[in-house]
């Protein structure tokens, strides 16, 4: 986190508190009171945190220390029962309508924090520092929203990405090329929230949220044909189906 005195107080604060993993922090406004901060100021660090996942947030619950903890995570059955298609489904419905209504409620703290972490996204060099920050901006978008049950309903949808086979899928399309595409989709979202363009913001994340549809619709048919390489981080190479090179090019065009 970087060097600002509010988040140096709250750090203060949580080692003279001794907080561990799993205890809840004050609420916002003895927290602000016990710091000497504003609210503006302390949202801006929770958020911070909370992107680099060390703290969560639950509706109505509260801020935790640590991340979310599995047994939040399955807490709704349906959630556990959910093809990934399934999911993208939900995501197809919900999130172009979070997406615009993000752009007409949301907060400057809350721009900011969604353009951060379409940023850090952008910045990745791997998919699994790709997957935190992916899962961060759309939760910065369900949370700029300001709507408790839009929230609810957002994660339960989360919940059923971290349990069904989304982990297989996610390492079979997410490609050097399909990130560098995502990142600019969430780049396009980003800036139409901050332009307060309702309209741009739900066209953008429908065109984000069916490329990614599209893929994992192409990996779960298993289509064959001849191979690719693919590159590794210690520069050896294997081979892809080209179903991953049809997905590519469709997620590229604009």
């Amino acid at each position: 986190m970087p060097a600002h005195p509010a988040a140096d107080r709250l750090e203060a604060h949580l080692q003279e508190v001794g907080l561990r993993p799993g205890d809840r922090l004050l609420p916002e406004r003895q927290l602000t009171a016990r710091l000497g901060i504003s609210r503006r100021a302390l949202r801006a660090v929770l958020g911070e945190m909370e992107l680099q996942g060390r703290i969560w947030r639950g509706v109505g619950q509260g801020t935790y220390l640590g991340a979310k903890p599995a047994t939040a995570r399955r807490a709704n059955p349906a959630a556990q029962a959910s093809h990934p298609l399934a999911v993208m489904e939900a995501r197809m419905t919900l999130e172009p309508a979070m997406a615009s209504l993000a752009a007409i409620k949301a907060t400057a703290a809350d721009i900011e924090a969604i353009a951060r972490a379409a940023g850090r996204g952008a910045e990745t060099s791997d998919q699994e520092s790709w997957g935190r920050w992916d899962g961060a901006f759309h939760g910065a978008i369900a949370r700029a929203c300001h709507n408790p049950l839009l929230l609810a309903a957002f994660e339960t949808i989360e919940a059923g990405r971290a349990l069904t086979d989304w982990g297989r899928l996610r390492a079979a399309i997410t490609t050097k090329p399909m990130r560098q595409a995502s990142a600019l989709e969430h780049g396009a979202i980003s800036a139409a929230i901050a332009a307060r363009d309702a309209a741009a913001a739900q066209r953008a994340m429908r065109a984000h949220l069916q490329s990614v549809q599209l893929a994992i619709q192409s990996e779960e048919a298993g289509w064959n044909d001849t191979p690719e390489p693919r590159e590794h981080a210690d520069g050896h190479a294997t081979t892809v189906e080209p179903v991953e090179r049809a997905a590519t090019r469709r997620i590229s065009r604009p």
